[in-house]
């Protein structure tokens, strides 16, 4: 589902929403087959076709904004465990035989998360596995800000738990140590981080980046055979996003097009801060348009239906040219769009002090295995 230019509709992607193959079914079935499917709906961008996200989990979820969240029992708030990698690892990621399974005392169990993420069911999931047989021997590097490091964190989270996760063999060690002069050419200087070797062959990487830097692409260019990048939670001027996509975009065909590389660009994921409307609701969800007050009392908030994330729809418009044919989209803005009750919430006194008295967290997302599954199986699919 979601994430095209036109935002989706209630049930999915593309340009003009669900509906149409349905309505165009039942018609050719009433009518004996012969009729040609007619046109999509156009996409709705107004409040007058538009309806509000709901809240569809089972009732004994406990997926609140406040409290604040416990840090120091492990990051947990009823069912919103932070999806970051100090909180997830000792309670998620052990396997059976080093004493994974085992209930960590406050902190939900797995099964109840599986049960609880019902976006998740029904989506086809992937394992890391699936990916180390695609990539035997070959350098896989995820880039992009902190919503990315959380897809990176689970990947991590999963090498341990499927037993594929191997010590860093020296090699490694020594590639990484002679391509860091790579990464201090530019203005960041800010080299990978989070090796992780698997069985197989296939070597992991993080990069940590918020924008395009021509340098910090090059760096990464040299380093993976397999990039999957997102930028684009930082850009507040489409028109630079616009101009940077196509600038990187060009550089990145070439790369996807050698034998043994791969280039997938993620969509940028749905945010749900609240804002307001004429109806008290609704909005892109975005934190620049926030109510501020909620800076206080934090509250996330479901989003329109037709609430276009800005920057996919740039994304869109730049690769639907066909000039970077190589260059595939990740989808993500539809797995994300409906999760409006799984992010932070209040997340003050953070051990880090990031925003210690103000942080509402309506980006990063509470920790589901079931819906790190399916966007990874979303990569492995682009991959192959």
């Amino acid at each position: 589902g979601g994430g095209g230019k036109g935002g989706g509709g209630k049930g999915g992607g593309g340009k003009g929403g669900g509906t149409a193959h349905g309505h165009w079914q039942a018609q050719r079935a009433m009518s004996g087959g012969d009729e040609p499917p007619p046109p999509p709906p156009p996409p709705c961008r107004d409040l007058s076709c538009t309806t509000r996200l709901g809240s569809f989990e089972p009732p004994w979820v406990n997926l609140s904004f406040q409290p604040r969240i416990d840090w120091n029992r492990g990051g947990v708030r009823g069912d919103c465990v932070v999806g970051e990698y100090n909180y997830i690892m000792p309670a998620f990621c052990e396997p059976p035989g080093r004493g994974g399974g085992q209930r960590r005392t406050g902190v939900p169990s797995e099964e109840r998360l599986e049960a609880a993420d019902i976006h998740s069911l029904g989506l086809a999931q992937a394992g890391l596995a699936e990916l180390a047989m695609q990539l035997p021997n070959r350098t896989f590097m995820l880039q992009g800000d902190s919503v990315m490091e959380q897809f990176y964190n689970a990947l991590q989270c999963f090498a341990r738990k499927e037993e594929l996760e191997l010590p860093l063999p020296a090699a490694f060690e020594a590639d990484l140590e002679r391509q860091r002069p790579l990464w201090m050419v530019g203005k960041r200087k800010m080299a990978p981080k989070l090796p992780v070797q698997t069985r197989g062959g296939m070597r992991m990487l993080f990069s940590r980046a918020i924008k395009y830097e021509s340098e910090d692409l090059t760096a990464a260019m040299a380093t993976s055979n397999v990039l999957v990048i997102n930028w684009g939670l930082h850009y507040h001027k489409m028109d630079q996003y616009r101009e940077d996509l196509h600038a990187a975009f060009f550089r990145l065909n070439e790369h996807a097009a050698k034998q043994g590389n791969a280039v997938l660009f993620r969509e940028t994921g749905a945010q749900h801060f609240k804002t307001s409307d004429k109806r008290g609701y609704g909005g892109h969800g975005e934190w620049e348009r926030r109510d501020k007050s909620t800076d206080a009392h934090c509250s996330c908030a479901p989003i329109e239906d037709f609430g276009v994330n800005r920057q996919n729809g740039v994304l869109h418009e730049v690769l639907g040219t066909g000039r970077y044919p190589h260059v595939r989209i990740l989808p993500f803005y539809g797995l994300t769009r409906p999760r409006w009750r799984w992010h932070f919430g209040n997340c003050t006194h953070r051990p880090d002090r990031w925003n210690y008295d103000t942080c509402c967290d309506c980006t990063h997302f509470c920790y589901s295995p079931g819906m790190w599954r399916a966007h990874l199986h979303d990569l492995v699919s682009g991959i192959s």
